[in-house]
């Protein structure tokens, strides 16, 4: 793309009367297998496959700093039955060892902790940050733009985006740990007291059902945001509007949620990674899902990318 190009893509995607509620079936039929080729044609594999290994050095040390944190703070006997939630996204395997690791950092002392979280942390934001560089360049990838921010500028911006996300992850953490008990003051006393007349309903509407329903679309908008944050600042290029971000973002989440449901039963019915790698099974299945979680981030940007191409070029006057 010219130059002249670039300067008018530039104000299509500022002017209002452009957006992607306006595109047509055919549009979008046009932009999915675009989409598709590029991601053929593309690095994204090899990208993802990157980003997964430093994402599985990251995974362990950040989720001992989030536990040790909250551990300073609550009683850490009650942050497994909370996170019981995450079931529903992970391979039984990965659970498993996730729930070792919580019973052996749940048991340490309150000043074990404090010096647990500080070495947590620090090897969680560098392992983070390396897998956080080698998404921005596969986002750099799927918008077709060259990294042209100075070193300083890239990694500081690699470590603000790790830490927005781990942050994040805390917030989110943290309000899912609180909703039972948010749910337990609301006042549902007389919804409760109508559900008793009916004993055979009166399964399907307990507390604790109405708190993981909440926990889910926490969750939901907890990834959406953090896919809409990489697509917006990741990229070396200028800021554009939310409505060219939040296509991807949607997309890559519900495609996120397909494909985290899906490991989880190929891990638990179809594949043995234990036969396959040995000890080394639980980590090989946490490398692949990271994969598939990457790419699917990849994907999202490369979605928005042939989104902006499309109408940037149907924005063309003819000249003929």
């Amino acid at each position: 793309m010219s130059d002249v190009n670039q300067s008018h893509s530039a104000e299509v995607l500022y002017e209002k009367k452009y957006s992607p509620l306006k595109i047509s079936f055919r549009g979008w039929k046009s932009i999915v297998i675009d989409t598709v080729k590029a991601l053929i044609q593309g690095p994204s594999m090899l990208v993802s496959a990157g980003c997964a290994f430093f994402t599985t050095l990251s995974l362990f040390p950040t989720i001992s700093s989030l536990i040790s944190m909250y551990g300073l703070v609550f009683d850490p006997q009650t942050v497994e039955p909370q996170l019981k939630f995450l079931q529903h996204f992970l391979p039984p395997s990965v659970y498993t060892f996730l729930q070792q690791m919580i019973h052996t950092i749940i048991d340490q002392t309150e000043s074990t902790l404090t010096i647990q979280l500080a070495i947590s942390i620090v090897l969680a934001l560098w392992a983070s940050a390396v897998g956080t560089k080698g998404l921005i360049t596969g986002l750099n990838v799927a918008y077709n733009k060259k990294e042209e921010r100075n070193f300083f500028k890239f990694q500081l911006l690699a470590l603000a985006l790790t830490f927005c996300a781990i942050l994040g992850t805390s917030l989110t953490l943290a309000i899912i740990v609180a909703i039972p008990a948010i749910i337990k003051l609301l006042p549902l006393n007389v919804f409760y007291d109508i559900m008793n007349y009916f004993p055979n309903l009166d399964d399907y509407f307990p507390a604790f059902n109405i708190a993981r329903t909440v926990s889910n679309v926490v969750v939901l908008f907890f990834v959406i945001w953090t896919f809409s944050l990489f697509y917006r600042f990741g990229p070396s290029r200028s800021l554009v509007l939310w409505r060219w971000i939040l296509p991807g973002a949607v997309l890559s989440t519900l495609l996120w949620l397909l494909s985290a449901f899906g490991f989880s039963f190929y891990v638990a019915h179809l594949a043995n990674f234990t036969s396959t790698y040995g000890p080394l099974g639980t980590v090989a299945a946490v490398m692949m899902w990271f994969w598939v979680s990457c790419y699917v981030v990849l994907l999202g940007a490369q979605f928005n990318s042939k989104i902006e191409e499309y109408v940037i070029e149907k924005a063309q006057p003819n000249e003929q």
